[in-house]
């Protein structure tokens, strides 16, 4: 699966590789469903997943549900932050409720939205982050 850097400006024959961290298939597929063809999204069901894959794929961005699996989604935005290899990769980080905004910042993420989040709005800002694009944060 090919990537492109964060930030990079891509056209539409270069693939977006993403990473969906969540146990909730739906998350991923509405993603698979509502993006432009040339968005890869390659799906886990947990943090420590997701950690393995960033050891094999460099996402142009990561989307985590923070209700992820054994792992919490908090601590992989802050691995992710600490690592110089993923230190720019963008992070949406998906929350429960509107008052988590603040650790979702303090994690490292780039942006968030409270679910549930209108599949095309979902689309529309991971590719902005992959573009580079400065979303205001929260929901």
């Amino acid at each position: 699966m090919t990537s492109s850097a964060p930030g990079h400006n891509t056209t539409p024959s270069e693939t977006i590789a993403v990473l969906v961290v969540s146990d909730d298939p739906r998350v991923g597929e509405e993603i698979d469903y509502g993006a432009p063809s040339h968005v890869k999204a390659e799906i886990v069901a947990d943090s420590r997943a997701a950690w393995s894959n960033l050891q094999q794929m460099t996402p142009a961005v990561v989307v985590v549900d923070i209700q992820t699996g054994s792992a919490g989604g908090y601590g992989l935005a802050r691995d992710m932050r600490a690592d110089r290899r993923f230190s720019d990769t963008p992070i949406l980080m998906l929350l429960e409720r509107d008052q988590d905004g603040w650790l979702a910042k303090q994690a490292g993420a780039s942006l968030w939205r409270t679910k549930p989040v209108e599949v095309s709005t979902l689309v529309g800002e991971l590719l902005s982050l992959v573009q580079g694009g400065a979303a205001d944060s929260g929901s």
